[in-house]
């Protein structure tokens, strides 16, 4: 319930409204003044026995506050996921769940030659590799830091060294299909929004991060990326990851190519800095 500042220093007297209306009215039992008065037993008496005018206060809470947005040291807040929610089904591929791993080179270790890996599918149970396989990616994730940038909104950098070739993240968020995607992008325009943080997959296949996802979000572009996005198949289930493009040093901003598709409004402009740089996502 929202609460009057003027009253939380005597909590002891406040009584709880029962208001349904989105007006609240402050009051408390206050007894009288005259010698020998009890307290009272009703609000109009109350009313009647408060030395000052009362007021009506509005209560109106925005669910994300402008300052919110405009903030320097906070991200606008979002619902974080640690795995994606399915508004679809789940894209599933039995016949990929069954391969397994042969040939590896080194043995059972899946670092070169390794017929799971060339096809962009994480060594599961059925395979034969060790434990000490390194195909299975989507199990740890590299430490980032979200970072307020000078030109490009909020950003993320690496919080630990990366090599080339390394698992980053996993881009996660609500999974919904191409008809879905493009009611909430309709629905964006209305409302004037200039931020979204979409992928496509396929196309009854969207990862929408905008309301509900991780740290990927924050992740920007550049014509010149140090990572990209790969479509990987993880016990039978589509996931999409981040994977590092070359060594990335501590404090280093993360970026991948967007190849961004316009749905509305005029075209964004590119602050990457790149020697290559389109100047338009």
């Amino acid at each position: 319930m929202p609460a009057c500042a003027q009253c939380s220093l005597h909590e002891n007297r406040i009584t709880e409204s029962v208001d349904p209306s989105n007006t609240m009215i402050s009051w408390s039992i206050w007894p009288s003044t005259s010698e020998g008065a009890g307290p009272a037993n009703d609000i109009k008496e109350t009313f009647r026995r408060l030395p000052l005018p009362y007021a009506d206060q509005e209560f109106n809470i925005n669910p994300i506050k402008k300052e919110e947005i405009e903030s320097l040291t906070t991200p606008p807040p979002y619902v974080h996921l640690k795995h994606n929610v399915y508004f679809v089904k789940k894209k599933c591929d039995g016949d990929v769940f069954e391969a397994k791993c042969t040939g590896c080179d080194p043995p059972l270790t899946c670092q070169i030659r390794c017929s799971c890996r060339s096809v962009f599918i994480s060594c599961s149970q059925a395979c034969k590799c060790s434990k000490m396989c390194c195909n299975r990616p989507f199990r740890r994730e590299k430490r980032v830091e979200i970072v307020k940038t000078h030109l490009c909104g909020w950003g993320a950098v690496a919080l630990e060294a990366i090599e080339k070739g390394d698992f980053v993240k996993e881009f996660v968020g609500e999974v919904v299909d191409g008809v879905t995607c493009q009611e909430r992008l309709e629905d964006m325009k209305q409302r004037g929004d200039e931020n979204f943080y979409m992928c496509k997959v396929s196309k009854n296949f969207v990862i929408d991060a905008t309301f509900r996802g991780n740290d990927c979000r924050f992740f920007n572009h550049s014509c010149t990326p140090n990572c990209q996005l790969e479509n990987w198949q993880v016990n039978g289930k589509t996931r999409l990851g981040v994977f590092a493009l070359q060594d990335i040093q501590v404090g280093e901003p993360l970026t991948y190519n967007y190849r961004f598709e316009q749905h509305f409004g005029p075209q964004t402009e590119c602050f990457c800095g790149a020697a290559n740089c389109r100047g338009k996502l």
